[in-house]
């Protein structure tokens, strides 16, 4: 009989081990991101992720312990259901248990249904205008959303974000390619509508997507309007470059390319360097260069 008791331990230890194992969470890609901030929040959301994968909901009490792994200074998780519902949130408990699915930034973005959205597809990054904590300023937050499945069948997503974070080349890339998709699957009208949306998208992080034809005509430009219609190609920045043509020169040959030069940031009459994604793709019987860009300093 003792025997047989430990044989029972044991296999019942083997069952255990192989259900965890069977729920753990791959680790994330850090080596796409440049700066620790973005790396801090996709480690947190992972980790998370990993919990309720491991133990479901019974470790949502751990993300609302102040001063801990999952909520310290102004870093905290977020848990939704696909279907809205917030059950996690730890700066006030009491919003807990209401559906945010039409949540929206001062702009008017639909950020529940982009987290949602986000959500659907494993993973994946929002930015959006939010007012900072215990004032009336206005920032850029950048927010970090990937779905779990708990141990009971249940889907949520697990969020973190933080205010003024750093560009990133990656999210400029994957800007980019959502732009061409959108391009190709909905054509020039629908899609430059919503590049020109403030409350879409693909206006983010004080950037935007602009539009070429490859000999140079800017057809989109949310930012700077007036060079809409002009032949960017006998543009110069402020240091000579002609920055157009070096583009269409390599992509003649490429697909893509990064492309640095001088320009001024919006609201400034001081150039600085920008650098810039551009794409091409054809829509119909068009080549267009989709691109955007941001200020490393």
């Amino acid at each position: 009989m003792k025997h047989l008791f430990t044989i029972l331990i044991i296999l019942a230890l083997s069952v255990s081990c192989i259900a965890l194992k069977n729920v753990e969470v791959n680790k994330p890609d850090l080596s796409i991101y440049e700066h620790d901030q973005t790396k801090e929040v996709v480690e947190l959301v992972y980790k998370a992720v990993e919990q309720i994968a491991t133990y479901g909901e019974t470790v949502f009490p751990d993300f609302r312990k102040k001063d801990s792994s999952w909520f310290y200074g102004e870093n905290y998780v977020f848990v939704w259901g696909l279907d809205g519902m917030r059950f996690v949130y730890p700066p006030n408990t009491s919003a807990e248990g209401k559906n945010m699915l039409s949540l929206e930034d001062i702009k008017g973005k639909p950020i529940g249904k982009m987290f949602v959205n986000t959500a659907k597809t494993g993973e994946g990054w929002v930015f959006y205008e939010w007012t900072l904590p215990d004032t009336n300023l206005i920032e850029w937050k950048s927010t970090f959303i990937k779905k779990v499945t708990a141990p009971s069948g249940t889907e949520y997503l697990v969020g973190s974000g933080k205010y003024k974070m750093p560009m990133e080349k990656v999210f400029v890339e994957n800007i980019v390619n959502e732009a061409a998709e959108l391009l190709k699957t909905e054509g020039e009208e629908k899609a430059f509508a919503r590049f020109n949306n403030r409350a879409d998208k693909f206006i983010y992080l004080n950037s935007y997507i602009f539009v070429k034809t490859m000999e140079g005509i800017e057809l989109v430009n949310p930012f700077s309007p007036q060079l809409v219609g002009k032949d960017m190609s006998n543009k110069q920045d402020a240091a000579g470059k002609y920055f157009t043509r070096d583009e269409q020169e390599i992509l003649k040959t490429k697909d893509t390319c990064w492309m640095d030069y001088m320009w001024n940031k919006p609201g400034s009459t001081n150039p600085s360097q920008k650098r810039s994604y551009l794409k091409k793709v054809v829509v119909g019987d068009k080549t267009l260069i989709v691109g955007s860009g941001y200020y490393p300093e």
